[in-house]
């Protein structure tokens, strides 16, 4: 047995002998040779330049996008950093009153405008209903304009509301070291925004007022139903003639709003919807708002063709907004000043991938990214890598 077993396992070796050397043959190297398989290293990447040449290049092109926007100035730039504090807080008070709020008076917006102050003749308080973006509080501001004009008085307050408001963000609060000093007197407490807009007869802008909690809301119903309010340990303080309030608010069906409460609810009288404009007015607010950087017609329907298709697009829940086509079209714009060469289609899916992957939503389980890239592909016919 054992002899048989010896003989078996010597003939298992020549066989797998001769299996080498045929394959050895037909690989072109001998039984001996030893084959050794190469060992991919990865590649290096390129070196540019040093740090300090690249930081050069950097700063060039800075400087150049800086001497074709009006808007970036590097005189006023290094003055604002040294004035003092004090000096620039006035300044920009006086700002403030001076910037005219710019905006299209057309289609929506010019009827809102028109229920804005018969609301305000009737003595009715308004609710303007919209997704965000749509220009519900740029509409309040040019009211107010439109109103100071006639009244003589401009005083507006606003107050964008969420799940932290408190009552006393609206009412105001005692100052603690003069209260301590003085007691609970009129020189001692900080007048909130609703009740400065009461004082004076003003306009107060309740913004996104359904991100409030219902306690919260409740805080207008006085003001809403009997003109007065209470403010602690000082009494109650009655609205001065002229005083009208307009809430603004975004559908209920996006995340993160609260229910109006009935209450309130029912002390609002002129219900406004607006949605997004037309193509012919939101490509009008669109040039509008970008006045440095000229862009072309056939690159502004574009534009509006990507942000319409992403307000029809069943995966998308928030759509791009006015403020979307508006980036777009400015760092665009921006880029065709530059004239760099490049194609200027492959730029514009680029532009718009980087300010669409956070200007819209997407419903649950969809990626942002692929939608985008999809959309871009769809309207552009250029496709992201």
């Amino acid at each position: 047995m054992p002899s048989r077993q010896k003989t078996a396992s010597k003939k298992s070796s020549k066989r797998g002998k001769k299996k080498k050397n045929i394959s050895s043959e037909k690989s072109g190297v001998s039984a001996d040779e030893t084959v050794r398989t190469p060992i991919n290293k990865p590649e290096t990447e390129k070196i540019v330049g040093s740090k300090e040449e690249v930081e050069s290049e950097l700063l060039t092109k800075l400087k150049k996008s800086l001497a074709l926007s009006p808007i970036q100035n590097l005189e006023m730039m290094e003055k604002l950093r040294t004035a003092p504090l004090e000096q620039l807080f006035e300044e920009s008070k006086q700002l403030q009153r001076e910037v005219k709020v710019d905006l299209v008076i057309e289609g929506q917006y010019k009827e809102a405008l028109e229920l804005l102050m018969d609301a305000d003749t009737a003595g009715l308080y308004p609710a303007l209903v919209g997704p965000p973006g749509v220009g519900k509080t740029a509409l309040c501001r040019y009211f107010t304009e439109i109103r100071a004009k006639l009244t003589g008085n401009d005083s507006f307050e606003w107050l964008t509301f969420d799940e932290a408001t408190r009552p006393s963000h609206l009412i105001g609060s005692f100052n603690p070291a003069l209260t301590i000093n003085q007691g609970f007197i009129p020189q001692a407490f900080n007048f909130g925004p609703l009740t400065r807009a009461m004082l004076r007869g003003g306009v107060f802008l309740a913004n996104e007022i359904n991100r409030a909690t219902e306690f919260t809301q409740n805080t207008l119903l006085e003001p809403l139903e009997e003109r007065t309010i209470n403010v602690p340990h000082l009494g109650r303080i009655q609205a001065s003639q002229g005083f009208f309030f307009i809430a603004a608010m975004n559908p209920s069906e996006i995340a993160g709003t609260h229910r109006i409460g009935d209450a309130l609810k029912d002390r609002l009288k002129v219900w406004i919807e607006l949605t997004y404009p037309r193509k012919i007015t939101e490509l009008r607010i669109i040039k509008k708002n970008n006045p440095h950087f000229v862009l072309g017609d056939s690159y502004l329907d574009k534009i509006h063709a990507l942000i319409s298709a992403t307000r029809t697009d069943s995966r998308v829940e928030l759509p791009a907004s006015l403020r979307t086509g508006i980036a777009i079209a400015r760092l665009m714009g921006l880029f065709c000043q530059k004239k760099n060469g490049d194609d200027l289609t492959a730029k514009l899916a680029k532009i718009s991938y980087h300010v669409l992957i956070g200007s819209i939503k997407t419903k649950p389980g969809t990626q942002p990214k692929n939608v985008i890239m999809r959309i871009i592909k769809e309207q552009l016919g250029f496709t992201i890598k």
